[in-house]
């Protein structure tokens, strides 16, 4: 029996090795978390302000005084997290090609991870409530090994993640039994 693995050398200026491309996630995503982390910045403060100026343990004027400061201070903070959090999510992305998926994140420090479709041993469609209202999902990759290729494409519009996943688990069929 003839052995016929071969492992050549691929030469890094041949036009036939090309990158992926990144395909951004849907338009909205971005928005939707940033409003969501919005949100919650305002139920904190509320609840601050709350704790701060209730009338049961009234705090002496100084100690409110800088409870407030600390309650702009991190209110402040939370803000330039979502200003931050809203680029990040601007610059996810996917690539899906014949033999692997590919995400694309970090806003400062950039981060690609492909997983070749053989390896993938689970793909998984998820959506959570506010997912659900804006119609988006996110496509979970399981790799057959290693959990540090196991990652998450967020902010998929839900016809696309579902049909992403049938495509996947179409081509590791072929693989398997064609």
């Amino acid at each position: 029996m003839e052995n016929t693995f071969r492992n050549h050398i691929l030469h890094i200026d041949d036009a036939q090795i090309q990158s992926p491309h990144m395909t951004p996630l849907a338009d909205h995503y971005a928005m939707v978390n940033s409003a969501v982390s919005l949100l919650t910045l305002l139920v904190i403060i509320a609840v601050a302000l709350i704790a701060i100026f209730q009338p049961l343990w009234p705090l002496p004027d100084e100690g409110r005084t800088n409870a407030v400061f600390i309650a702009i201070a991190v209110s402040i903070s939370f803000l330039l997290l979502i200003v931050y959090g809203y680029f990040a999510e601007k610059a996810k992305g996917y690539c899906v090609r014949e033999q692997d998926i590919t995400l694309f994140k970090g806003l400062i420090f950039r981060k690609i991870i492909t997983q070749p479709i053989c390896r993938i041993q689970h793909i998984e469609v998820k959506s959570g409530p506010v997912d659900r209202k804006v119609e988006l999902a996110k496509l979970h990759v399981y790799s057959a090994g290693d959990i540090a290729q196991t990652f998450e494409i967020p902010g998929l519009p839900v016809a696309l993640a579902n049909a992403i996943r049938n495509d996947i688990l179409a081509h590791k069929d072929m693989q398997h039994h064609g």
